[in-house]
């Protein structure tokens, strides 16, 4: 027996479970410290996809694997409306020394509206995935490799680019274990075999905690662009060189590094620069820097301010001699869909929960499929705002808010969707 939609008012996901299996997975690639370390295609990455593909069986899901290690979960209706399918998608995969609920969260409320939806013979009007991306952070090279792959927007050069600290390549990581990365082409699919794609998160900021608000609706996730700087001076020695004689790369490029921020700024209050990585050569204590080398990323919803302070950027340098700027990495901003972020409000009211708009600054892999797919974004608070590292925390009622939420918005679509 199927029932239809609208009468699923009292309909409410299995919290316990739910939590249990969140707890279960974090046991997996956990470390002394209360963190977890799953990189994309590591041991402990391939044994969190086992348990996955595990946990999906048993809820009578059909699981698949496709070329770029996505593992799919398919929950099919006896007769569909539409042949397009409904995504509930994130990742499990973690950064050194992470937390425990970054990007599995979005994939565990997935399957768990998926068992509820099946446990309660509800039809929806289209075939329902639950996915879990194969390396969203970015173990080999750019991040969102899986769902960009499926989407179409992968470059094909990426898959044997190295990430950081010697990191191998996708292709040598997968040929290490017994993949084809000849075949990765085939994890394409094509934008309208797909309804609408939907991501539960955990925020990564303290705007819904330091508001005391419950869920937040997505409206856009910002883009990113990463350039390279290098200014090269003359190493020389610290002791025998007088300051006046000097070329210290170090103090040629020290002011931009108080000037990016105050650009930022002035360009839009939300937008955000960031320096993180600064390498010096020669490197050593007493020699004066011949080279400073660094890492500049912008991130912000509106690609004209990125480009506005990269064109000061660039005329810094101009303005002066031994400066190079090279292009390293590029994510265009992504706007959600408005009617999903309606869903999603209506959604967490119709829970009685407290709900309000807000754009994320970081990266998802739903960025890959809004510029092709309706996509939306629920957010949960997390305490003081802490992720990728090992404490990040959310309560178990919040997880539970988010996947109620999660599954109310799934009723809410398929009521607009059926004829």
């Amino acid at each position: 027996m199927t029932i239809a939609t609208e009468t699923c008012e009292d309909l409410a996901i299995d919290a316990h479970r739910l939590w249990s299996d969140l707890m279960a997975l974090a046991d997996i690639g956990a470390d002394s410290v209360g963190g977890v370390t799953r990189p994309a295609l590591s041991p402990a990455d391939r044994q969190a996809r086992q348990f996955l593909v595990d946990r999906m069986r048993t809820a009578g899901l059909d699981v698949r694997i496709d070329a770029a290690l996505n593992v799919i979960g398919t929950s099919a209706t006896s007769h569909p409306v539409t042949q397009q399918r409904a995504i509930i998608g994130s990742h499990l995969d973690t950064v050194p020394g992470g937390g425990r609920f970054d990007g599995a969260l979005g994939v565990i409320c997935g399957l768990e509206c998926a068992r509820t939806l099946r446990e309660h013979g509800v039809a929806l009007p289209w075939n329902l995935e639950v996915i879990s991306f194969c390396d969203e952070e970015g173990a080999h090279h750019a991040g969102t490799f899986g769902s960009r792959a499926m989407i179409g927007s992968l470059r094909s050069d990426e898959i044997h680019q190295e990430g950081e600290q010697g990191r191998p390549s996708f292709v040598r990581h997968l040929q290490q274990a017994g993949g084809d990365p000849a075949g990765i082409a085939g994890a394409r699919r094509s934008a309208d075999e797909f309804a609408f794609f939907l991501e539960v998160h955990i925020e990564q900021g303290r705007v819904l905690e330091a508001e005391a608000v419950d869920i937040g609706a997505v409206t856009a996730i910002a883009g990113i662009e990463r350039v390279e700087v290098t200014v090269f001076g003359e190493a020389a020695h610290a002791g025998t060189t007088p300051m006046s004689m000097r070329q210290d790369a170090l103090v040629a490029a020290a002011p931009l590094f108080t000037l990016l921020p105050q650009w930022a700024a002035e360009q839009n209050p939300e937008m955000v620069a960031t320096i993180g990585r600064v390498a010096l050569s020669p490197g050593a204590v007493n020699v004066v820097p011949g080279q400073c080398r660094f890492i500049v990323e912008l991130r912000s919803r509106d690609a004209e301010d990125m480009r506005a302070v990269l064109e000061r950027l660039e005329g810094h340098a101009a303005g002066t001699t031994g400066w190079r700027i090279e292009p390293v990495y590029r994510k265009p901003p992504a706007a959600l869909s408005p009617r999903i972020q309606d869903s999603i409000q209506q959604a967490a009211r119709q829970e009685g929960l407290s709900v309000r708009s807000l754009p994320s600054g970081a990266g998802h892999d739903a960025a890959s499929f809004a510029p092709h797919v309706p996509s939306g974004m629920i957010f949960v608070p997390c305490r003081n705002g802490i992720s990728h590292r090992p404490e990040e925390s959310i309560t178990r009622q919040q997880a539970a808010n988010g996947c109620q939420v999660l599954l109310r918005t799934l009723l809410l679509l398929a009521q607009k969707a059926r004829p």
